[in-house]
């Protein structure tokens, strides 16, 4: 039973880390396609995001999740946030907070034994 549980486990462990990988390169791909149409129609904005880039990575990671892929908005939260540091990271805050799900403790479940009861010598069926 044991060993079952573990198969089990593994195999959902590798599931979903594919579903993990493929939800990040879509998001890495939209990333990667706003700031190819940034770097067409607003190279200022890139030279800004590339000096961020150099200097705040943390920073620039931020402003690349909130944007979420959106140009103007990407240019509206690098604005906030140099001419007020203060009030875009507390945006930022409520966005990660909201962002994160909570999650609820785990029941525990109970586990049938198929009619079969180990009483230490042998199995009795029911």
């Amino acid at each position: 039973m044991n060993k079952y549980i573990k198969v089990l486990s593994v195999m959902l462990v590798l599931t979903s880390s594919v579903f993990l990988a493929s939800a990040n390169a879509a998001s890495t791909a939209n990333t990667t396609e706003m700031l190819i149409t940034l770097a067409e129609t607003d190279p200022v904005l890139v030279d800004r995001l590339n000096d961020i880039a150099l200097t705040d990575k943390k920073l620039l990671k931020q402003l690349l999740n909130m944007a979420e892929s959106e140009p103007l908005k990407l240019a509206r939260l690098l604005n906030l946030a140099e001419r007020n540091a203060h009030m875009f990271w507390m945006i930022a805050n409520i966005y990660n907070a909201q962002s994160v799900q909570l999650l609820e403790p785990v029941q525990e479940q109970q586990f049938s034994t198929f009619g079969a009861i180990n009483d230490g010598g042998g199995i009795i069926q029911n």
